[in-house]
């Protein structure tokens, strides 16, 4: 079988992009189709080496009509006439309406707290039982014709249960129906079509990676050695270099694409472990004081001692310390300068991705000023006031912050580039009289 392009980065195939507005263009002629559509959709096409071009939407798309199969099938079929499905989920639906009628006599709620603790605990139960019959359908097959249950497939690569949702996609779909009809993928990719969702940045024709939490174990198990040569987003041959040093601490420039510390493949290289070869005789479980993301690049502290170590982080703590990143972004930026304060937490059905949520996220700040700006990019310079996972990417992408995502930011919805233009480039201690920079990836319009 051909190789087929990395799903989680790559530049669409000049084909599928025509499939891709032919797709747009005929679902926005159809009066039937189009109304459901522009609430927004994830879609994807697939080209197979025979010219078949196969598509597909994510997700269900309610009143949709398509006896001409238009789209591929679902790989299990959720709105089936008397499926198990429609049965329990209009019962659910029936618990949160009385919920709901509960929940509105504000006078009257405190006297009926044990019914509704009784109703929201069946209503959990019920959806959990619901979503594992669910699963229990899912059988998704590989190009050599394997098939195998999702559970089975999340199980092997060690994820738990899948996520809600998980077989639903736009990518897995075209796959199960390319494998099922004897055609071989050659090339594959996912766009956005309509509107954005509120709280994710979504463009309009735009094409986006594969979700990583849902799909990933199924791409690998369905795709197997036909990703062997897809460019991987793990790779990092650069070295570090010390920036700074002293008796008590060292400030090193991480690469982009090197992780901070080691991850659960001890093959891939990090910065911890390349700081504990270069100094055998630290004793400290970590020497880092901080990280950064993978794809992120530039200074890192690291102690010699403990006690410089628990200095350093205390004065992170404090805010002691500032740091200064540089960023290109997508798009010109119409604000010079200005404060971003999103609360944020991890997406639990698409980690790693962070998101905004207004109830459960934590308070995350982010000052910034424009640099210089062009047509196409915005050259800005962030300072982190809290230090939140993804905090600069999330503020940059999200509608409700920049709503202009980093240039090659690719997991919040950016175009694919050479790397993630996203530089730690100055750090200040004013209490040891420390101005380090690090000027060694010169991220400019």
């Amino acid at each position: 079988m051909a190789n087929i392009n990395n799903p989680y980065l790559y530049h669409p195939h000049p084909l599928l992009k025509r499939a891709a507005d032919e797709l747009c263009l005929y679902i926005g002629q159809c009066p039937d189709w189009a109304p459901l559509f522009e609430q927004g959709k994830m879609l994807g096409v697939l080209l197979c080496d025979d010219g078949t071009v196969l598509r597909a939407y994510s997700g269900v798309v309610n009143g949709l009509s398509d006896p001409n199969g238009y789209f591929v099938p679902p790989i299990y079929d959720l709105a089936a006439p008397d499926d198990f499905y429609l049965r329990k989920d209009a019962e659910i639906s029936e618990i949160n309406r009385k919920i709901g009628e509960i929940e509105a006599l504000a006078d009257n709620k405190k006297t009926h707290n044990d019914e509704l603790a009784g109703l929201r605990q069946m209503r959990r139960e019920m959806s959990i039982a619901l979503q594992r019959e669910i699963f229990r359908h899912f059988d998704v097959v590989s190009a050599d014709g394997t098939y195998r249950n999702i559970v089975q497939i999340f199980a092997d690569a060690k994820r738990g249960l899948p996520p809600g949702g998980t077989g639903e996609c736009a990518a897995p779909r075209l796959l199960q129906a390319a494998f099922s009809r004897g055609l071989k993928p050659v090339a594959l990719a996912e766009f956005w079509y309509g509107r954005s969702p509120r709280n994710i940045r979504r463009v309009h024709g735009q094409f986006y990676p594969s979700c990583i939490e849902k799909c990933s174990p199924l791409l690998s198990f369905m795709l197997g050695d036909s990703l062997a040569d897809a460019p991987s987003v793990e790779s990092c041959t650069d070295e570090p270099e010390i920036i700074y040093e002293d008796e008590r601490m060292v400030a090193v420039s991480k690469p982009a694409r090197m992780l901070s510390v080691p991850a659960k493949d001890t093959t891939l290289a990090n910065v911890e472990s390349w700081l504990k070869r270069r100094y055998p005789d630290c004793r400290l479980p970590f020497m880092l004081v901080h990280r950064l993301d993978q794809a992120t690049s530039g200074l890192l502290l690291a102690a010699k001692d403990a006690q410089t170590h628990k200095e350093l982080q205390l004065a992170f703590e404090q805010k002691k310390i500032r740091k200064r990143y540089v960023a290109l972004l997508e798009g010109s930026l119409p604000s010079d300068c200005g404060v971003i304060s999103l609360p944020i937490c991890p997406n639990p059905d698409d980690r790693p991705r962070q998101t905004v949520d207004w109830q459960f996220g934590k308070e995350a700040v982010t000052r910034y000023n424009v640099i210089g700006r062009n047509e196409k990019t915005t050259l800005v310079e962030f300072f982190p006031v809290t230090g939140r996972t993804h905090q600069l990417r999330l503020h940059a992408a999200s509608p409700f912050g920049l709503d202009h995502p980093i240039v090659g930011d690719v997991l919040y919805f950016a175009k694919p580039a050479t790397r993630l233009m996203l530089h730690a480039e100055r750090v200040d201690y004013e209490d040891l009289g420390l101005h380090i920079i690090d000027t060694k990836e010169n991220i400019k319009l």
